[in-house]
C-alpha cells in the first residue's frame, strides 16, 4: 500500500510520524505524513481559492473578455471553464463579492473532489484520467490497471 511513495518521502513521512503519533501509525498517516513531507521539501503546497481569485482577477485584467486564459491551476482552470470565461469579465462590479463567494465555495468543492481522487487511486481504486494527472499520480494507471482487470465482468 505504500510503494507508489518514493522512497526518500516514505521514509522522511515515517521518521514524522515515530516523533508525532502516540500509537503504531497506520498506512494513512504514514501517507499522509509522506504526502506532507514532499509538499514541504518541494514547496509545492496546492494554492487556496483567495489565491486563485487574484489569479482569476489579474487575468481578468490582462487577457481580458475576448482572450482565452491559461492558468498553470488545473482546478482553477476548470472551475473558470465552469463558469464561463466570458461570464465571469461580464460580472457587474455590484456582483463581484457574490462571484467571489461562488467561486470560492466552487474552487474548493473542486479542490476535495481532486483530493478523494488521490486517495481513492492509492488505494488501488480506477478513477478518471483526467483528475490523476491534475493530482501529480501520472503513474497510477500502471497501478491501478491491474485491478481494473481483475474487476472486470467475465463476457
Amino acid at each position: 500500500m505504500l510503494k507508489d511513495i518514493p522512497p526518500a518521502a516514505l521514509s522522511a513521512g515515517v521518521k514524522y510520524c515515530i516523533n508525532h503519533c502516540n500509537f503504531l501509525p497506520t498506512i494513512a498517516e504514514i501517507r499522509k505524513a509522506s504526502e506532507k513531507v514532499t509538499t514541504l521539501a518541494m514547496g509545492t503546497k496546492p494554492i487556496d481559492s483567495a489565491t486563485a481569485w487574484g489569479k482569476v482577477q489579474k487575468a481578468i485584467a490582462a487577457v481580458g473578455y475576448t482572450g482565452v486564459p491559461d492558468f498553470d491551476d488545473p482546478v482553477t482552470q476548470r472551475v473558470v471553464d465552469r463558469f464561463g470565461w466570458k461570464e465571469i469579465c461580464q460580472t457587474p462590479t455590484d456582483d463581484t463579492s457574490i462571484l467571489r463567494a461562488q467561486f470560492r465555495k466552487a474552487y474548493e468543492s473542486e479542490v476535495a473532489h481532486v483530493e478523494e481522487v488521490k486517495e481513492f487511486s492509492a488505494s488501488g481504486i480506477p478513477v478518471h484520467q483526467k483528475y490523476l494527472a491534475d493530482a501529480g499520480l501520472a503513474g497510477v494507471k500502471e497501478l491501478t490497471s491491474e485491478v481494473a482487470a481483475r474487476l472486470k465482468m467475465p463476457e
